[in-house]
């Protein structure tokens, strides 16, 4: 899919419709600066910090999956247009690179690449792991999913923050207090998370399904199993992979698995059949639905939902 995404974009270029594509979409008129996001965690931070001083969009359609994602004609004029352009970086976003290598470097957005400034991990596999026929040659395949780190998203949001003071610089002292505040809650919620961890009964968890989740679990100390990787393009589990988690969840006692949002989830509703466990919900903040979108609902609101989720997986 990333091969077609960056031979979708040198076609556009060689016939000469970038050009043209920069003013499909203007941007939109007012003294508010464009802040343009790839996923749904980077678009709620700045949202949050910005509040009625950007105007924030989000490049990936609500209810979209993320690892899915195909850039449009209308998606390379936002970017365009944009007075500050956040974007994750890694290999499921190469074609940012590929975007910017076609614009002069002064009419590049102002930007930020979250794998810049955030503690790195790489992936791993995991017994039981299915990979990747494609993946298997690779090495040192980094996890791009660093915000689900409490520490990551604290300094992620921390440089959206100043970016967003650079651009409204008469507003610093309002930004610099949003950024406070937002700073409390995530520490508010991850002393909910630790305290939660430091009780459970047990310290294991089981996703039937991507894992996008290295970040977290590594901050608190827990380990897990997982039927895929964070990023994998393979989501149809093997007989092997599923009955791998089936003996993990009956020898271990586990009450539940986990799915992430937006799963078909057909690999935990088979192991459930299997054990009786229950299938659970973690959100990793890739993307909400439509409905959620309109409706406002916050990365906060999911790592509280995760929270709780934890509580019956760790306990049950």
């Amino acid at each position: 899919m990333r091969r077609i995404l960056s031979l979708f974009l040198s076609l556009v270029l060689l016939t000469g419709l970038f050009s043209s594509c920069l003013t499909a979409e203007p941007k939109p008129s007012g003294d508010k600066p464009l802040v343009v996001a790839t996923n749904f965690v980077l678009y709620d931070t700045a949202r949050t910090l910005a509040g009625d001083l950007a105007d924030v969009r989000m490049l990936l359609p609500p209810g979209a999956d993320a690892h899915e994602y195909e850039m449009t004609l209308a998606d390379t004029a936002l970017v365009a247009e944009s007075d500050f352009f956040l974007y994750i970086g890694g290999e499921s976003e190469d074609w940012v690179d590929d975007l910017f290598a076609s614009m002069k470097e002064e009419d590049r957005p102002k930007s930020f690449r979250a794998l810049d400034t955030a503690g790195v991990r790489n992936e791993e596999e995991k017994e039981g792991m299915q990979t990747d026929e494609d993946e298997e040659e690779e090495e040192d395949a980094v996890d791009e999913h660093v915000w689900t780190s409490f520490e990551n998203l604290l300094g992620i949001a921390e440089q959206i923050d100043l970016g967003l003071c650079e651009l409204c610089p008469k507003q610093k002292d309002v930004l610099l207090e949003r950024l406070d505040a937002y700073k409390e809650e995530v520490k508010e919620i991850r002393a909910a998370y630790r305290e939660t961890v430091d009780g459970a009964a047990r310290r294991t968890l089981v996703f039937a399904d991507r894992f996008p989740f290295l970040y977290l679990v590594k901050e608190l100390g827990l380990d897990y199993y997982a039927a895929f990787s964070g990023c994998s393009s393979n989501v149809e589990a093997s007989l092997a992979t599923i009955h791998f988690l089936v003996t993990k969840v009956q020898d271990e006692g586990i009450p539940a698995v986990f799915i992430i949002e937006l799963s078909d989830g057909k690999c935990a509703e088979a192991v459930a059949r299997e054990t009786g466990c229950a299938v659970l919900t973690l959100y990793s903040g890739h993307n909400v639905t439509p409905a959620e979108f309109e409706a406002g609902i916050s990365y906060f609101d999911l790592l509280r939902r995760n929270l709780e989720a934890l509580k019956t997986a760790l306990n049950g």
